[in-house]
């Protein structure tokens, strides 16, 4: 592969893995507004009719939201790992003389970040808690359809 060559493709790479990796940022940042929205709404819709019945379907709509943007976010990551995984390739095909002993050469980014997880995953506190982008993603996605499901009951059920 010629440095042209090389440079064409990476440039192809890089524009795959940062439109997907910025479409994933933007998917989750609409589900917090819309989540956020539906909360107002059930607020506010609650204080003015606090009797209706009708109202527990607003909360199913979190539940059904969270069940969506997940199955996306899925879907997304899937395309944020395939320029990941070329970028990768990518970086495989340097000349790096200067590597040190066991450590990934500094402009390989993605193989560096993958080394920087694995030893982060060897804390206890990083096992309890979410730490990746995905872990964290998911639990907000749980959290807030979990929400939608106790709001839509207590909605429902609360006189």
């Amino acid at each position: 592969m010629t440095p042209e060559d090389r440079n064409a493709a990476r440039t192809y790479a890089w524009s795959y893995y940062a439109l997907h990796a910025d479409q994933r940022m933007k998917l989750f940042y609409f589900f917090l507004i819309l989540s956020g929205a539906v909360l107002a709404a059930l607020s506010t819709i609650k204080a003015i009719v606090p009797s209706a019945h009708l109202v527990a379907l607003l909360p199913l709509l979190l539940f059904l939201a969270a069940i969506i943007f997940w199955g996306l976010d899925r879907r997304t990551r899937e395309l944020v790992k395939n320029g990941e995984a070329a970028l990768k390739y990518l970086d495989t095909t340097w000349e790096a003389d200067d590597r040190k002993e066991g450590a990934p050469h500094p402009l390989c980014l993605f193989e560096r970040s993958d080394d920087l997880d694995l030893s982060t995953k060897r804390s206890l506190l990083s096992r309890l808690l979410p730490y990746t982008y995905d872990e964290c993603f998911r639990a907000a996605y749980i959290a807030v359809g979990g929400l939608g499901l106790v709001l839509a009951a207590w909605t429902y059920w609360r006189p």
